[in-house]
């Protein structure tokens, strides 16, 4: 007798897996805080102080500006992941990783290899 296999069918993840995958997204949270502790303060737009002094001309001034436009926007992205990895590791602790936060159905093992922040299925990104 030949048992075949439902290839749309994934399987359970063991304790040993999702340890992995808590690993990996705490991993993540660390890396995104010092990330964004390395932004600290320097955010704001405003050009002032012994910055301003140094700054001699409008072209400087307009680079630093958007320097620091640029920092603001990848500040901006590391905390947005931030919050996202961490309500993963919410619902990893909440027994829910792998399930569709729309359809409640199964998120593909596939996906979530590839992108461990997933928390919606294929089915519902689209």
């Amino acid at each position: 007798m030949t048992i075949e296999l439902d290839p749309t069918s994934d399987p359970t993840w063991t304790p040993a897996e999702l340890a992995a995958v808590r690993e990996l997204l705490e991993d993540s949270v660390t890396r995104l805080e010092a990330e964004l502790a390395e932004f600290g303060g320097g955010t704001a737009l405003g050009v002032s102080g012994p910055t301003g002094e140094i700054l001699h001309d409008e072209l400087d001034v307009a680079s630093q500006r958007s320097e620091l436009l640029a920092d603001a926007v990848r500040a901006e992205n590391a905390a947005a992941i931030l919050v996202q990895v961490q309500h993963v590791i919410d619902r990893l602790d909440s027994g829910l990783y792998g399930v569709c936060e729309a359809c409640s159905g199964t998120i593909a093992r596939a996906r979530l290899e590839a992108f461990p922040r997933a928390t919606l299925c294929v089915g519902c990104v689209a």
